[in-house]
């Protein structure tokens, strides 16, 4: 899928046109984590502390999956942070629960964010084109995404834009964790590509992915040795080498291309699009209190 002229004028931006949708769609998606009563919210339906919510909420689409199921579609976690919430979090609450209760949270965070914002027919027209845009894309290799698309996500034009967003990010996803299977790249790896691409920095993102020093250290050796990172480089601040740059833009490349719902759209629906999208983004953003530094790099 080539980006259209049209698309790169859109984006105003040298970033792929997926890139530049994924910044605005993301923040959306991502208020069920960053919302301030998240974690208590979770905690009332009986889940315990808010990795087990983050697992639990994240995988319920799934039904009630096995540690190893929920460790393969999040990768970039260690197993162990992982096994310390799946399965157990299925005893303590059905996934119809926890899907409930993620549900009110992200219709709270993006009614209230976009209260005053935009009409109730602009809002429902922006919600319901977002989310037939989301149902459309392939689901062939996608998990996550196509346990989504059996999830009702209700009749409110928050609930829609909520289910729109994470459709498409866990589209997005699903594709970028085929792409860094296909060049080897596993869960510390893919960080350790991150902090060397300045996308985020270690000490943010170590102390969230439950890795230990060794595991992280065997890491970064192996890309040293395949000639990824440069001898410079130290695990805490890695450095891409020729080699490791060229393979990290082919992963960021399959990424874009592979899970581009944007590439069929007319130039001015889509500018139209963008428009709606940044400014309701940025009010859900200020109303959860989104931080600017975090581990999804949004």
């Amino acid at each position: 899928m080539v980006e259209t002229s049209q698309q790169k004028a859109v984006s105003g931006l040298s970033e792929h046109v997926s890139r530049v949708m994924w910044r605005l769609y993301e923040p959306i998606h991502s208020v069920v984590y960053f919302h301030p009563n998240a974690t208590a919210s979770y905690s009332e339906a009986g889940l315990k502390g808010g990795w087990m919510s983050y697992f639990a909420s994240r995988s319920a689409a799934l039904g009630t999956p096995s540690a190893e199921v929920v460790q393969a579609a999040f990768y970039h976690f260690a197993p162990a942070m992982v096994r310390r919430a799946i399965p157990d979090a299925w005893s303590l609450a059905s996934p119809r629960e926890i899907l409930k209760v993620r549900h009110e949270i992200a219709v709270d965070a993006i009614q209230n964010g976009v209260e005053g914002l935009v009409s109730k027919t602009q809002f429902d027209r922006i919600a319901s084109r977002l989310y037939d845009i989301a149902i459309t894309l392939p689901i062939s290799g996608r998990v996550l995404y196509a346990a989504h698309l059996t999830v009702n996500w209700g009749d409110s034009a928050a609930a829609r834009l909520f289910g729109a967003a994470t459709l498409l990010r866990e589209h997005r996803g699903d594709t970028h964790n085929a792409a860094l299977a296909a060049h080897g790249i596993d869960g510390v790896q893919s960080h350790l590509l991150q902090i060397a691409a300045g996308a985020v920095t270690h000490d943010l993102i170590f102390p969230t992915r439950g890795w230990s020093v060794e595991t992280w250290n065997e890491g970064f050796e192996k890309l040293l040795s395949a000639g990824i990172l440069s001898t410079y480089s130290t695990p805490r601040q890695p450095i891409l080498t020729d080699l490791g740059r060229d393979i990290k833009n082919q992963i960021e490349s399959q990424t874009d291309s592979n899970s581009n719902p944007w590439f069929s759209l007319e130039g001015s629906r889509l500018a139209n699009i963008r428009t709606d999208l940044k400014e309701i983004s940025a009010a859900v953003r200020s109303y959860v209190g989104f931080p600017a530094n975090n581990p999804i790099g949004v």
